[in-house]
């Protein structure tokens, strides 16, 4: 049993059950070990969450910098990643929080510093820009898939009767472009990203992200 092999069964199970019902005990019966087995090879279950979230990030197929335009580069590594991501998906509402930056997920930090440097940003203005791709990259793709309240059939039987009720007057724009909004838009939605992908709106977004960090050219005075 190596600490690879628990990682990869404690990603099934979570994908199967989900993050609220896994559990070490859980882990270890399906591994017919002892829950102390696990603990010795991957420390707590708050260790183990951090170790799988980057687990994500090692499966990444990441596309090849060398003769690539900058932009297009973020722009397919945005989807690959935000694919493998929908993957997982009882993970990833998490996978933005865990604070220690493990091995796997290294490669990708270098890869998206490289190609950012090679666009031309340098001292705060790399930082913030590297900020900027991750955290909206990570974000979307954890609202996206936010955990349903409820059932999808009681969501939007609630939505509806919600929105039914609201001042006409007071939401004129909701109320004008409810057929549009209606599950497609944040905060308006009874599906996630799991059964109702975004996609387009996601394109959108991502593009708009990397046209705001693309370095200005510096005019002479």
């Amino acid at each position: 049993m190596s600490r690879q092999h628990i990682l990869r069964v404690a990603l099934e199970l979570i994908d199967a059950q989900g993050l609220s019902k896994f559990s070490i005990k859980k882990l270890a019966n399906q591994l017919g070990v002892y829950p102390t087995a696990v603990t010795w090879h991957v420390g707590s279950k708050d260790e183990l969450i951090t170790a799988l979230t980057a687990l994500i990030f090692d499966d990444v197929k990441l596309p090849d910098d060398r003769d690539t335009d900058w932009a297009e580069w973020l722009l397919d590594t945005a989807r690959v990643v935000r694919s493998q991501m929908h993957q997982h998906p009882n993970l990833v509402p998490i996978a933005g929080s865990t604070l220690s930056p493990v091995p796997p997920s290294l490669p990708f930090v270098e890869r998206v510093l490289r190609v950012l440097i090679r666009a031309g940003h340098e001292g705060d203005g790399l930082l913030h820009a590297y900020n900027a791709f991750v955290g909206a990259l990570l974000g979307w793709v954890s609202i996206e898939l936010s955990r349903p309240s409820s059932t999808p059939e009681r969501a939007r039987a609630k939505y509806e009767r919600d929105l039914g009720e609201i001042d006409p007057n007071l939401y004129t724009a909701v109320v004008e472009y409810r057929e549009l909004l209606s599950d497609r838009a944040f905060l308006v939605r009874w599906s996630n990203g799991v059964n109702n992908p975004m996609n387009a709106s996601f394109d959108v977004m991502i593009r708009a992200l990397i046209e705001g960090i693309r370095p200005r050219v510096q005019q002479a005075p």
